[in-house]
């Protein structure tokens, strides 16, 4: 009594437990949820965001880079100009990485002497270290780094054909127009804010964000510029509304879960339940097999107490009195094999050791071990067995122990019918062993439990017939060991027929 009103208790507090989950993720998980979301979105706009920028970068690039031709160099400036391309220079170097004359154009407002140094500062410091003349045939690359004064380029080249030499062209991108102008116009009328960062975390356009640990922000990197990265931020005039959206959805999930854990805690109360009803099955089990040792103990002491004071009137009586003394003993020897036998499959022990056997050898040799325990309850046993029955993979000692249980279980439940049969025989590719008998039969509702551990038909334990109650599940559990199993056919009256069948 006090251990179910512990469990009760127990399931009491778990449920308050969870009451107060649900309450607090209630409240929290809706923001949590909510962030999560905007991040996701956030993270997917900041990526459109910089492909859209580059994108135009390399478009830019392109018409440059396909419009500038080696016998062309007298048209460059007019060229470059046309295309519209916001750049800062454009220089052709020949196969030596020279630049050819006449074939650079600065757009700056540099005088020509900085333009001058600027380029040949690339020529010298970077072009050589950039491996032109491993590059792929008319396909744009890109270099970003920063000069010795510190100030940031993009670089854009291809290498291109004429009259069977390399040359390269070389574009220098205009990053003031790009962060200043470019960027810019693709958040303009956005709710969004945004920041363009360097590789040195300066903000280069945008504005700091005004609660930055709190701000729900994506940052992506920019694939030309390496360490530069965009992080843009959500404003908050749409947030309540997202809640609030979100907390409906969040309260139904969090319901469901509710309602899950409820009807877990149900079915951990049942199985509470059919463990008591497991003890209260032991504890009998552990009293009928007390009486069941205790019987042919007492029987045993007795009869050789008698033999032992020579308490004889002849010869015959003293063997009567050996030979039920070594049927109690064999009866008291099954049953202690019984239950050590399910004891091991209890703790998981394997317990079987198959080797190629000839069934009906050890059939027969089943049948011989319960012959004087069919004559001690004035039965009888008619065994048919066929002659076509293949030897097959089975532990013999397991396979004899399932049999002399069955006999057992008739002798006992149907000894009013004084009959039992037994068949062997061959089914397609199987081997099925019969035991009939011609008892009282088993009710239909009952005949799905008699093979669980501990249980006994009820009219059973009405009548002063002991058992464990483990004798047909320890053969069950042997049939299904070796592959086959166990099944029972009876009608109430008519007797009962188990047919067990192992795999060929």
């Amino acid at each position: 009594m006090r251990r179910l009103l512990l469990v009760n208790a127990l399931i009491f507090a778990v449920l308050a437990a969870v009451g107060a989950f649900a309450y607090f993720g209630w409240l929290n998980s809706p923001a949590v949820a909510l962030r999560d979301e905007q991040e996701k979105l956030l993270n997917e706009l900041a990526i459109e965001k910089i492909l859209n920028i580059e994108s135009n970068v390399a478009e830019a690039d392109n018409r440059i880079l396909k419009i500038v031709r080696l016998d062309q160099l007298d048209k460059l400036d007019e060229q470059v100009k046309s295309s519209g391309a916001a750049v800062s220079s454009v220089f052709v170097l020949d196969a030596d990485l020279k630049v050819v004359p006449s074939g650079s154009i600065d757009l700056t407002s540099r005088a020509q002497a900085e333009a001058v140094g600027a380029r040949e500062w690339y020529v010298a410091h970077e072009i050589s270290h950039l491996h032109f003349r491993g590059l792929a045939l008319e396909q744009p690359s890109h270099h970003y780094g920063t000069r010795t004064d510190g100030t940031p380029y993009l670089l854009s080249y291809e290498r291109k054909l004429a009259d069977g030499k390399s040359y390269y062209v070389v574009v220098e991108e205009d990053l003031n127009h790009l962060i200043n102008f470019m960027i810019p116009q693709f958040f303009l009328g956005s709710r969004f804010l945004y920041q363009v960062a360097n590789d040195r975390g300066d903000i280069k356009q945008g504005w700091p964000f005004q609660y930055e640990k709190e701000a729900i922000k994506a940052e992506i990197e920019f694939t030309m510029l390496d360490g530069w990265h965009l992080r843009i931020a959500e404003g908050d005039d749409q947030a309540a509304k997202k809640v609030r959206d979100k907390q409906i959805i969040d309260s139904l999930l969090l319901g469901g879960a509710v309602a899950i854990i409820v009807v877990g805690l149900i079915l951990l109360a049942i199985a509470i339940r059919r463990e008591r009803r497991s003890n209260e099955l032991k504890s009998d089990f552990i009293s009928n097999v007390s009486h069941e040792l205790k019987t042919p103990l007492a029987i045993i002491s007795m009869f050789g107490e008698m033999l032992a004071n020579n308490k004889t009137k002849s010869a015959e009586q003293a063997t009567e009195y050996a030979e039920i003394i070594w049927r109690e003993s064999v009866r008291l020897g099954r049953l202690i094999d019984n239950v050590l036998d399910f004891a091991k499959i209890e703790r998981g022990m394997g317990v079987y050791e198959f080797a190629e056997s000839d069934v009906v050898e050890v059939v027969e040799r089943a049948v011989d071990l319960a012959h004087r325990r069919l004559q001690a309850a004035n039965m009888t046993l008619e065994a048919h067995i066929a002659e076509d029955v293949p030897n097959i993979q089975l532990d013999a000692n397991a396979f004899t122990l399932a049999v002399l249980n069955l006999v057992d279980n008739a002798i006992k439940y149907a000894a009013d019918g004084k009959k039992i049969e037994l068949t062997l025989r061959r089914e397609d590719d199987r081997v099925v062993l019969a035991v009939r008998d011609f008892g009282p039969g088993i009710p239909l509702d009952e005949q799905t439990r008699i093979f669980e551990r501990f249980y006994r038909a009820k009219e059973m334990r009405l009548k002063p017939i002991r058992g464990s109650g483990i004798g047909l599940a320890l053969v069950q559990h042997i049939a299904r060991a070796h592959g086959g199993d166990i099944t029972v056919e009876s009608t109430p009256g008519n007797g009962a027929t188990f047919q067990l069948w192992l795999p060929i």
